[in-house]
């Protein structure tokens, strides 16, 4: 029963090899010009960061907001922990010290 099942499956896999293919789409001999393929620009420059040498101190709110879709929730929803459901939040202070 095994064997017949082997010769089976290689008759198949020798047929679908066998198939002729479908020829691929002959491109044009003039393409159009209007529909130019995107091309980088070279002459970009990342935007202006003033320097800042020294320590900053801000208030922050640490809240992470993590948007995962898994986990069986629907999209847009997701769990809630205690730190979620707070109305308010606890500010924090963040610190940003350069290192040089």
């Amino acid at each position: 029963m095994i064997r017949l099942a082997c010769a089976g499956l290689a008759l198949v896999s020798i047929a679908a090899a066998a198939a002729p293919l479908p020829l691929p789409p002959i491109p044009p001999a003039h393409p159009p010009r209007e529909q130019l393929a995107p091309t980088p620009d070279r002459t970009a420059q990342a935007p202006f960061v003033p320097p800042n040498d020294g320590v900053r101190v801000r208030p922050q709110d640490f809240r992470a907001q993590l948007l995962t879709q898994g986990l069986g929730y629907t999209p847009g929803s997701q769990f809630q922990n205690n730190e979620d459901r707070r109305p308010i939040q606890t500010p924090g202070l963040s610190l940003q010290v350069p290192l040089q």
